[in-house]
Order: structure tokens, then C-alpha cells, then sequence
């Protein structure tokens, strides 16, 4: 389920691009098609998620793709890296993201502690997998 949320998670970004209906568009294009276990999943990617209390990432498969996500752009990043590139590209959401910064990692702490490992064990083998994959 993770795999295919990943996959789809960015489907709905040509019709929301910088909108923060994003997620929640492509969560509803999930229940539609009768996929509803990738809606909640999908609906709590963005990183304007950790400030809603309704779309916060609850459940695994949403910590997994709401973490992964805050890595990758068109390369791996580390959070900060990629909260300042959002930043950059939509200064309308600065204040927004900059507000979502202190979720992002607390999330990603969270999600390392669960798997034993300490944050930077976990993006380095987050990295490793992403870069195990560039050649795909």
C-alpha cells in the first residue's frame, strides 16, 4: 500500500500546484476509483498536513510517505533542505512551512525511534535507497 501511495501520491499536483488542496484532491480521486486505503495516506503527504489536525499523518503508511516525501524533490534532501526549497518556490506559504519545520522532524524522529535507529541512520539509509533507485 506505501509503494502505490508513493507512486500516486503527486497525481492531483498540475491541478493544485502551490494550492493547499493539494493531497486532498488526489485523496478524493483515490475514493472515486475505490482505492479508499490510499486516500489517508495520500491526504497527509503534504507538509501542509502537519498543521491540520484532521490531515496530520496518523498510521504508518502515512508517517512512511509524509517522511519520505520530505526528502525528495528532484533529488534527496534532508528536511531543511527541502522545507527551504518549498520556501523558495512558494514564498505565499513561507510562514507555513517554516510552522511545519518543527513537525517534520518530530515526525521523522518518531518514525526512527519505532525502527531503533537514530534520525541520521535513518535518512542515510533513506538516502542509500534513493539513490539505489536513481538507475531504475
Amino acid at each position: 500500500m506505501v509503494e502505490v501511495a508513493a507512486l500516486l501520491h503527486d497525481i492531483d499536483k498540475p491541478e493544485t500546484r502551490g494550492s493547499l488542496t493539494h493531497g486532498v484532491v488526489a485523496a478524493a480521486r483515490m475514493v472515486e476509483l475505490g482505492w479508499e486505503e490510499l486516500a489517508i495516506p495520500i491526504a497527509s503527504h503534504p507538509v501542509t498536513a502537519l498543521l491540520d489536525e484532521e490531515r496530520y499523518p496518523r498510521g504508518w503508511p502515512s508517517v512512511l510517505l509524509s517522511v519520505a516525501d520530505r526528502h525528495v524533490a528532484q533529488e534527496f534532501l534532508t528536511t531543511d533542505e527541502r522545507i527551504d526549497d518549498m520556501a523558495l518556490r512558494h514564498p505565499d506559504h513561507r510562514e507555513g512551512l517554516e510552522q511545519s519545520r518543527r513537525h517534520a522532524h518530530a515526525l521523522e524522529a518518531e518514525l526512527a525511534e519505532v525502527l531503533g535507529l537514530e534520525v541520521d541512520d535513518l535518512v542515510g539509509r533513506l538516502r542509500a535507497a534513493w539513490e539505489a533507485g536513481e538507475g531504475a
